[in-house]
Parts: structure tokens; sequence; C-alpha cells
């Protein structure tokens, strides 16, 4: 199973973390774990999401840039694994 973890930058809404869970529960992504903070002052939140699944990280990171209140989101490669079991 390939482990990945992804950046991604979000107005403060209380909405995005559900709606990103959501997409993320959709496209067969299991959650690993998940550490956010707001930066009060922009009004940005920044998001760690840890992820993994059999099927291609591209999936996600697609359906997630499609949702309104994302800026920016990153895979970071250094974090991402495979695991063979």
């Amino acid at each position: 199973m390939n482990h990945y973890q992804l950046m991604i930058k979000a107005d403060d809404k209380q909405v995005v973390l559900e709606r990103i869970l959501q997409v993320a529960r959709y496209r067969g992504f299991l959650i690993a774990g998940i550490n956010a903070q707001v930066n009060t002052g922009t009004h940005i939140g920044t998001i760690e999401l840890q992820v993994k699944s059999e099927r291609p990280i591209e999936l996600l990171v697609d359906q997630i840039n499609k949702l309104i209140d994302i800026k920016e989101v990153k895979v970071d490669n250094s974090a991402s694994q495979q695991c063979i079991a």
C-alpha cells in the first residue's frame, strides 16, 4: 500500500476540512493522520494529510484542487513511501 503526505493550503472556513476528508473517502484513500493549523493573520489554513491507498495520488490531488476554498495542494515526496506487505 502506498503512503502519501499532502500539504494543503486553504481558506479558513469550517467546512473545508470536512470536504477534504469526504473527497479522500470517496476516492478510496484511507486517512493515516492529519494536522491542521490556521494563520489568524492571513486566514489561511495549512493541513498536513497523511493518506494510504493502492490508487494513484493524482486522483486525490486533482479532486481536492477542484474544491472552491483550496489555494494549493502539494505532495510531500520526502514523506511519501511505499510499503510492501
